[in-house]
């Protein structure tokens, strides 16, 4: 207890600190003055009175690095005031001094929390103090907060002189944080504005923490860079974190984030972890990125609120209210924390990494302590403070704690489970069914071994001490019996590649195991997942030998030795001396190693890639492996080959899958592309070097394949062409022939390919017997034959380009081909005898391929001159009806580039040949149309890879003949084809004949035909959409209808009739079944046809013209429904056209279309046809919607109809009352919004003119200087935007820029030309003016006034926002014809709810009568019509709808001639 001062002992302790060596006390009491206190004394050595208010600030700066007998203690009151008070000490006489300097006063803003920033070797007030390795007791598990953390003790950051600049101070106010250095020369670094969302008043916190960041490590006689200062700052303000970094005076931020309460207190426990208290007494433990590591409560004995942190209320805040500050409440030293409550001090620490682990396995948890000590070794724990700052030195000083912790596990785990099991095993001796429950007994132990097992293997494998595994561990394994079980659980982590590598023995001990129970497969593979370096390679291979595990083998010798020949030889011998399945398994695992070591892949897959620098040695040395000779008298795989010679090894993959090892040997022949070498460009000597190893390279290729192709003519020679099936020996079993015709078959096939290639060359024996195999017929389904014979002929087509005429008989092969149906070849054959005719016939023939035929036609015609030209021109162009079935696209394509001045020649001769000559001219128009064409007809059969007469220097047909066709659309642009009118109507009459549906889209798209002789042909060849199409065009509506509607009771009978059929059949009596049949779809389509003919013809008409029609096609439906007959009647079916002729314009063709058939009241049914035509006359019904009025829709349906069943027209009535509801609310929404934003807008203009106008500045906008008069007597104008003005300035400026005076505000009027001269003002987004002097930049906020703000808002100038109303209103402005009518009147009301609104509207339509709303919409309709038809009197073809009589047309254009010039006079 430190003695009293006299009168001053009644004074609180506002704030205290120490010195670095702890022996002086500086305290701060609640009247102002600071003592100065010698601890060990226990006396006053110095008492200051600098401050009238409490200290609540007292900061130790540390010794002065310049005189070590002086210090500096930072000092600050509640009111603001901040002094630096330096002492000096007299150590001879023991006497202190001190000198006051103030670094803020009473006139700034309050500093509400101080912190100074030292080095680690010294932290004063709420920072660490590190002093040794000393050790607190813990308090249990409970005083943990997260991680593995030490004890008190830390190591030092620094070592040597501090690296921290001295008295740099961060202070902290209501707005902002000040960090600046005070002693020497006082210097701010930086400044950080307070966050936003912080609540006012809030009182911020703040903690540093220096450390240093190493710039390099040394290496050899270079010494290690010096440490870079960085310190680290973590700011606590309300729910807000910061932490920054200050690297050489400047502060960048590093991380920040918010709590869930508001802070009461901050500190760093090191440089990696944050301390923060909050405000309901949770202590959160944080990384320095914001990740939150551990949260704990530390409220003693229920404690809440004010109770659980001592406090002071000497500040206020901004609303001169008391504010509870927390500050020097929290400090840190080493691992403990010390809070400071009221009545009580609260100490809790973070446990050391030793006794952390030990709580939890004393706690029975050893997979959280295997887990902790996991963590620990690989340096993942925060805080810890007791063990080396590097890791591998972590590593070395906790391993033997970690490997007794492992092995006490073990021991305890096997101690429970054998004293466990030990005593079920004793009941069970006891028990009568013994066998099965000990069976399941012993498999429950076995799993829990197998779980320990996992656990120490993992652990083990972790901390890279597998020596203790295959030791200490296994002999604990071995010891209860379970040998077996760790040897099976060592699979699943060699597999995972986690246990690289066995000791010997283990190896031996695991394939023994498998072995024996047959697992050797699974074996093998856990040898392919092994380190070959760290294994005992002999005692390896010795074993995959002994237990055939042959793709280890291969690993082993491929990875171990890189020899990729030896484990094919030892497969070979093996395969050699085996027989049945296991030599099938073998060969095909040789086949596979074979391509991938072709294909540059190493075995197993999933192993990688060969080195490509190896790849073509690798593939030559096992290319001559294979080509080597043995001996077939020892060997038994080779039956059906002579024994008295040698053969290849070849021959017995061969004779395994020949197909399979074909395929394989292409991979080796497969072209690698020359990789491009890093390195700069050689000279000359080397380049030469390089290339001739290339030519050497590919010569051995080249000797290599010949050698293989060598190979299997012997097979060819040998095998004497043996017929599918099998030979039985004298002891009766079946040996299968080889080669077979199918094995000779494949032979062949790789033999042209390099034929083809001119890689290979062969006898003319040889030649002659693959042309004769592929020339021959097959055996297989329909889609494959064609397949296979198209890759067949571009075989015999490549064989044929590369051998010389002199090895092959042309005539027998032309008739092989002939019967085979070769025409590409037969065409090749006959083009090399100087046979062109013949050859253009069999490319004529080849339908699949037409590319041929004329890309054949292109080179001849190139090639020949003379007479020979004449003769096969005109052949060609006899054959002109042949080549357009061929190909169209071909056609006009070799008769503009080659025939274009016998163009009319050729349509004369086409003109005898009607299906050719209609293909040509359509393409002919869709060339003339489009610009270009489809050529893709010309190769229907996909592109087959096989070599091209490039192979023998001559140029490819094919490509040149595609360089015509890509050129085609250029030429076609400089020289365009030339379409007459006599050419579209010769057109359309075969498209009639031979496209009926596609008239209609032909008339649709050209117009330059004569209507009267188009639709002659649509009547004569009976294309009804077509004709009325053409009708509608001449204005004939009602004839058009008529016409769409004149087989529609053709196909209401053949609908009954397939009614009848469906409901006969049984078991489809549903709608659904009659819905989907084509019947249905057939009417449908004639609907929908209707409905676009009335709906694109109804603006064009009066109304009572638009219902007229509309109801003559609702009356199409409805009359079937209309007085049934009591039996089924059915008129005659009729011919859709017939009559035709007669019933375009006269008033009695309505009879002829007249619906007869009626739905019969006895069928059965006549449900189902009741409710199909319900949705025909709802789809009616819906395309009517718009056009015709609502009312009137209701009126036919309900007059013609009243007599039948409401029920049959239910849904079609609910829809229209649907979207007429819909219609009335839209419009009642509309009227809505217009008002509100009527009444608002006359709102502001109201209060606009009824207030006067306040400028916002009391600056002159123009000329910024004060608004007051001056000695001239000028006037001041304020206008309503805001903005105020001098007049004289006003009238200056107008007559600078427009001599003149303008009317408005001269800064919101845009001006045309010219500047201000004197000074700048600029307007912002919002309308608002932001001014600028030389002075300092003065903002001004803009105040947004929102349309539906109250009234005691006032704001009587600003820009009006622009309402609702005038946005629709410039959104039609671009739309010209459209002109709004009957506006709703306004009235001028302030808005009612929307509910009510709707309430009212809804209670209004209900009083309304339909006769008024008939009246309404009839008047608008009318002035809306007359409107369309001034605007549409430039129609190109006269109305004349004949289903209405001649007077009546005659009235109504004279109605509407005088509505005209009535509507010119009202102009």
């Amino acid at each position: 207890m430190l003695g009293l001062q006299g009168d001053r002992s009644h004074a609180a302790v506002t704030s205290m600190c120490f010195n670095q060596q702890g022996d002086l006390l500086f305290v701060g009491y609640g009247d102002g003055h600071i003592t100065a206190w010698d601890v060990q004394k226990a006396s006053a050595v110095k008492v200051i009175s600098e401050h009238n208010a409490p200290v609540v600030h007292l900061l130790y700066l540390g010794q002065d690095s310049q005189v070590t007998r002086q210090f500096n203690v930072i000092s600050g009151d509640s009111k603001g005031l901040v002094v630096l008070i330096h002492f000096t000490v007299m150590p001879w006489v023991n006497r202190y001094s001190f000198k006051t300097t103030k670094l803020l006063d009473e006139t700034t803003s309050t500093v509400l929390c101080a912190s100074p920033l030292l080095s680690s070797e010294f932290h004063g007030g709420a920072s660490t103090i590190s002093q040794g390795n000393t050790t607190v007791s813990g308090s249990g598990i409970g005083s943990m907060m997260g991680g593995v953390v030490g004890g008190d003790a830390g190591w030092k950051l620094f070592e040597g002189s501090s690296l921290v600049e001295e008295g740099v101070v961060i202070f902290v106010t209501h707005q902002s944080a000040l960090v600046a250095k005070v002693t020497g020369d006082v210097k701010a670094y930086s400044q950080l504005p307070k966050p936003e969302g912080v609540r006012e008043g809030s009182m911020p916190y703040a903690a540093w923490k220096c450390m240093a960041q190493s710039n390099g490590s040394s290496t050899g006689n270079v010494p290690m860079q010096a440490p870079e200062k960085v310190s680290l700052l973590a700011i606590a303000w309300d729910r807000k974190v910061q932490v920054a970094k200050l690297v050489k005076s400047e502060l960048k931020i590093y991380g920040k984030w918010t709590l869930d309460s508001s802070a009461t207190g901050v500190a760093w426990l090191d440089d990696q972890m944050l301390v923060v208290l909050t405000s309901t007494g949770q202590l959160c433990l944080f990384a320095k990125d914001g990740t939150m590591i551990h949260q704990t409560s530390f409220a003693v004995d229920g404690s809440q609120g004010d109770d659980l942190i001592a406090y002071h209320t000497y500040f206020t805040n901004i609303f001169g209210n008391p504010e509870k500050a927390y500050h020097n409440c929290v400090a840190v030293r080493g691992a403990t924390t010390y809070i400071l409550g009221p009545m009580h001090l609260l100490v809790s620490r973070l446990l050391p990494w030793k006794e952390r682990i030990e709580v939890l396995q004393r706690a029975g948890d050893w997979m959280g302590a295997l887990n902790m000590a996991m963590t620990l070794y690989d340096g993942q724990a925060h805080g810890v403070i007791d063990l080396p700052r590097t890791l591998d030195d972590v590593q070395s000083a906790i391993m033997p704690y970690l490997v007794q912790l492992l092995l006490s596990y073990v021991d305890e785990v096997f101690s429970y489970i054998s004293v466990a099991f030990g005593n079920q095993i004793g009941k069970l001796d006891q028990s009568d069914d013994s066998k099965n429950r000990s069976s399941s007994v012993h498999s429950e132990i076995k799993e829990q071994f197998t779980r320990v097992g996992g656990v120490a293997v993992e652990f083990c494998v972790h901390i890279k001490r597998t020596d203790i595994l295959f030791e200490e561990i296994l002999s604990r394994f071995v010891t209860v019996q379970q040998k077996e079980t760790f040897l099976e659980l060592l699979e699943p982590y060699i597999l995972k590649d986690m246990l690289g590598s066995l000791p010997p023995e283990i190896m031996q001990a695991l394939v023994e195991h498998y072995s024996m129970k047959g697992w050797l497969q699974r074996v093998e593979q856990c040898v392919l997942h092994m380190d070959i370096s760290s294994l005992d390679f002999n005692q390896v291979v010795r074993l995959c030998r002994e237990h055939r595990l042959y793709g280890a083998l291969i690993y082993l010798f491929n990875k171990g030795l890189g020899d990729f020949r030896a484990p094919l030889e030892e497969l070979l011998v093996v395969l050699r001396n085996s027989q049945g399945e296991s030599a099938t398994s073998l060969g095909y695992r040789m086949l596979v190693y074979l391509k991938y070591c072709f294909q540059g892949l190493a075995f197993p897959p999933g192993h990688g890639t060969l080195p490509p620098t190896r790849l073509s040695f690798l593939r030559k040395e096992l290319l001559q492996f294979l080509l080597e000779d043995f001996d077939a008298s020892n060997s038994q795989a080779v039956p059906n080959l002579a024994s008295s010679r040698t053969y290849p090894n070849l021959y017995h993959l061969l004779e395994l899958d020949t197909e399979a090892t074909l395929d394989v040997l292409r991979c080796s022949f497969v072209e690698d592309k020359v990789p491009k070498s890093d390195h700069p460009l050689h000279d000359s000597a080397n380049s030469n070097v390089d290339a001739a190893e290339t030519i050497a390279l590919m010569a051995e290729k080249q000797n290599l394949v010949q050698d293989i192709v060598n190979v299997l003519a012997l097979v060819l020679d040998a095998g004497d062409f043996q017929t599918d099936g099998s030979t039985s020996c004298d002891d009766g079993r079946s040996i299968q022939i080889w080669p077979s015709k199918k094995d000779i078959g494949h032979i062949f096939e790789f033999i042209a390919y390099y034929v083809a290639c001119q890689r290979a060359n062969v006898s003319k024996d040889i030649l002659s017997q693959i042309l004769e195999y592929l020339t021959s017929e097959i055996n297989l389904s329909p889609r494959q034959i064609i397949a296979t014979l198209k890759r067949r002929e571009k075989q015999v087509l490549a064989l044929l380009e590369v051998v010389p005429d002199t090895d092959w008989d042309a005539s027998c092969l032309l008739h092989l081909c002939e019967k085979t149906q070769f025409y590409q070849v037969c065409g090749f054959i006959h083009s090399i005898r100087h046979h062109y005719l013949a050859a253009l016939d069999s490319y004529m023939k080849d339908v699949e391929e037409p590319i041929h035929a004329f890309s054949f036609i292109c080179e001849t015609l190139v090639q020949l001159r003379g007479s020979e030209f004449d003769a096969f021109q005109s052949a060609v162009i006899s054959r002109i009806p042949d080549l357009v079935k061929l190909s169209r696209e071909g056609t006009l394509l070799l008769v503009f580039d080659q025939f274009g001045r016998e163009s009319p020649h050729i349509l004369s001769e086409l003109r005898s040949h009607p299906e050719s000559l209609f293909l040509y001219l359509k393409t002919v128009i869709e060339s003339h149309s489009t610009g270009t064409l489809d050529f893709s007809s010309l190769r229907k059969m996909d592109v087959i890879d096989f070599p091209s007469r490039r192979a023998r220097g001559q140029p490819d047909r094919i490509e040149a003949y595609l360089d015509r066709i890509s050129n085609f659309p250029k030429c076609l642009r400089n020289n365009p084809t030339h379409v007459t009118d006599e050419m579209i109507e010769l057109y359309l009459e075969l498209l009639c004949r031979y496209e009926r549906n596609s008239v209609l889209k032909f008339l649709e798209t050209y117009e330059s035909y004569r209507v009267e002789h188009c639709l002659r042909l649509c009547q004569e060849y009976g294309i009804i959409d077509a004709a009325a199409f053409l009708l509608e065009r001449v204005g004939d509506v009602g004839s058009a209808l008529l016409l769409l509607l004149s087989d529609v009771n053709n196909k209401f009978i053949m609908l009954d009739a397939a009614v009848g059929s469906i409901l006969s059949d049984g078991g489809m009596e549903n709608f659904n079944a009659v819905l989907k049949g084509d019947k249905v779809n057939d009417i449908l389509d004639i609907v929908h046809a209707c409905v676009g003919l009335c709906q694109r013809n109804s603006p064009r008409l009066d109304p009572d013209e638009s219902e007229s029609l509309w109801f003559r096609l609702l009356d199409s439906f409805c009359e079937p429904l209309i007085d049934s007959y009591e039996g089924k009647l059915v008129s005659e079916g009729k011919r859709p056209m017939e009559g035709l002729a007669v019933s375009l314009g006269r008033q009695e063709d309505e009879v002829a279309c007249k619906i007869k058939w009626k739905v019969p009241k006895s069928h059965k049914g006549a449900h189902i046809l009741r409710k199909l035509f319900s949705m025909f006359i709802k789809e009616i019904v819906e395309g009517m919607i718009g056009y015709v009025r609502l009312p009137t829709i209701m009126f036919k349906l309900l007059s013609d109809n009243g007599s039948q069943e409401f029920g049959d027209f239910k849904p079609t009535v609910l829809g229209m009352l649907g979207t007429y509801d819909f219609e009335r609310r839209i419009l009642d929404t509309a009227k809505c919004l217009i008002e509100d934003d009527t009444f608002y807008t006359m709102s502001l203009l109201k209060k606009g003119a009824s207030h006067g106008y306040a400028p916002r500045s009391l600056l002159c906008s123009i000329c910024n200087c004060l608004l007051t008069k001056n000695s001239s007597g000028s006037s001041i104008q304020v206008f309503s935007c805001g903005h105020a003005t001098h007049l004289q300035c006003e009238l200056q400026e107008s007559e600078a820029s427009h001599k003149g005076s303008s009317a408005g505000c001269p800064i919101c009027i845009p001006k045309k030309k010219g500047q201000r001269s004197r000074s700048k003002s600029a307007l912002a987004e919002n309308g608002l003016l932001s001014k600028s002097s030389s002075g300092p930049h003065q903002a001004h906020k803009a105040i947004s006034l929102h349309p539906y703000e109250s009234d005691t808002f006032e704001n009587s100038y600003g820009i009006h926002p622009i309402s609702r109303f005038e946005l629709l209103t410039n959104l039609q402005k671009g739309q010209k014809l459209i002109q709004i009518e009957n506006v709703p009147q306004l009235r001028l009301a302030p808005p009612a709810v929307y509910h009510e609104k709707v309430k009212k509207g809804i209670d209004l339509l209900k009083g309304e009568s339909s006769s008024g709303i008939s009246k309404i919409e009839k008047s608008s309709r009318s002035r809306s019509l007359r409107e369309v038809k001034v605007k549409g009197s430039s129609i190109r073809f006269p109305l004349k709808p004949n289903i209405f009589g001649p007077k009546d047309v005659r009235c109504k254009q004279s109605l509407a001639t005088r509505t005209v010039i009535a509507d010119e006079r009202n102009r």
